[in-house]
């Protein structure tokens, strides 16, 4: 028996070979739209992804100069939470994105930003939203495009031939501030005294006067004085103090005492103190238990010499970027102890014996040179000051 059969198909009559042909016709021309999508589809994802990188980029940098121009302020500019970005500040931030953005390409093309596509911002890490505002930013928001708004949308290879010859990408990366707990560059804790963890654990408040003598009050503020790492095994000249004063020393490894702690105080007068990088959770500075009585007059020299007139405040001022110690209690601290985070205060007075003081306020919502942390850890609540380096978060 045969087994060819026929078919009617619109009333003619088809045998199975004709069937056959025309169900593989449409099985291929299926198979070669598909394939045309899936290849321009294709490229407008890596087009995309080029975008996403070019977006990323323009944020960071935007970014960055955002924190910068906040770092350079005066501590009462820093924390003004209505002060708006002066038009200075705002073309500086987005110059430095679009030039960002335009370094990178996207489907061969170097990608634009389209005027209004760098929005300031504030970003909630709660609801992990951005809203546009240019009052006190903390983020930046930055869209990169290939559409008919810049750079012209991107051409396709077989879409064509069903009259898609265009598409459409874009992509958006948000870039914003946050808590100063990483690295810091070399000299950025400036003081010699600290604070403990403890304080801040429903303590310290924002704006709270802190003394840091007597340094064991609870109640006042837990701080020790510090000689940052300066060890006295080889003798008291720090080594870290360069170019003059008690420079030039070769350090060693006999812990910390009042005679080191003094001549680094003065180093720090004459302007020639350079710590090493700070590693919060790493790095251990020395500590001094104790009044060390020896340690105010150098200090209130040094207060002397560098406080500066506060027209806001209406008192001279020493702005002090503060180290936080591993939490000791409020018992006095000394030896080697761990750096945990910074916290930034303005010391107004500073008294020798028989007084004995050194009193300052908590200063929030300021700026340090320190990176973001990079994991758990590091000082949280309000004393924790703002990193100028940003984060991608969307």
């Amino acid at each position: 028996m045969s087994d060819c059969y026929t078919v009617k198909v619109f009333g003619k009559k088809l045998n199975q070979r004709g069937v056959t042909g025309i169900t593989v016709s449409l099985v291929l021309g299926v198979m070669v739209m598909m394939a045309a999508f899936a290849i321009d589809i294709g490229h407008a994802l890596v087009t995309r992804n080029e975008l996403q990188n070019a977006a990323d980029s323009a944020a960071l940098s935007a970014g960055l100069q955002l924190g910068m121009n906040y770092l350079a302020l005066p501590p009462g500019d820093q924390q003004d939470m209505s002060r708006d970005l002066t038009g200075q500040e705002q073309s500086q931030i987005v110059t430095a994105g679009e030039t960002a953005s335009y370094a990178n390409s996207a489907a061969q093309h170097n990608i634009s930003i389209a005027a209004g596509e760098v929005e300031f911002g504030t970003w909630d890490l709660n609801t992990k939203t951005f809203t546009p505002t240019v009052t006190r930013p903390n983020a930046i928001q930055v869209t990169a495009r290939r559409d008919g708004t810049a750079n012209g949308p991107i051409g396709t290879f077989f879409a064509g031939i069903f009259g898609i010859n265009t598409m459409n990408v874009s992509a958006t990366a948000v870039a914003a501030l946050g808590p100063a707990g990483g690295p810091t560059p070399p000299g950025v804790p400036n003081a010699p005294f600290g604070i403990s963890e403890d304080w801040f654990n429903g303590v310290a408040q924002c704006g709270d006067e802190i003394s840091f003598s007597p340094a064991n009050d609870p109640a006042k503020g837990c701080a020790a004085w510090h000689q940052f790492e300066e060890q006295t095994g080889g003798g008291n000249n720090p080594q870290h103090c360069q170019g003059g004063g008690n420079g030039g020393g070769n350090g060693g490894n006999g812990g910390a005492n009042s005679s080191m702690l003094n001549n680094v105080i003065d180093c720090i007068e004459a302007g020639n103190y350079s710590p090493p990088p700070v590693i919060p959770g790493q790095t251990q500075y020395e500590f001094t238990g104790g009044e060390v009585a020896s340690a105010f007059p150098p200090l209130k020299s040094l207060f002397d010499t560098v406080k500066e007139y506060n027209s806001q405040t209406g008192r001279d001022e020493w702005q002090v970027q503060i180290p936080v110690y591993e939490a000791n209690g409020c018992s006095n601290t000394t030896g080697p102890v761990t750096i945990v985070g910074y916290a930034n205060a303005a010391v107004w007075k500073v008294e020798s014996a028989p007084d004995k003081i050194i009193k300052a306020n908590l200063q929030c919502d300021t700026f340090v040179d320190g990176a973001p942390p990079t994991g758990p850890g590091g000082v949280g609540g309000p004393g924790t000051p703002i990193s100028p380096y940003p984060r991608l978060v969307s």
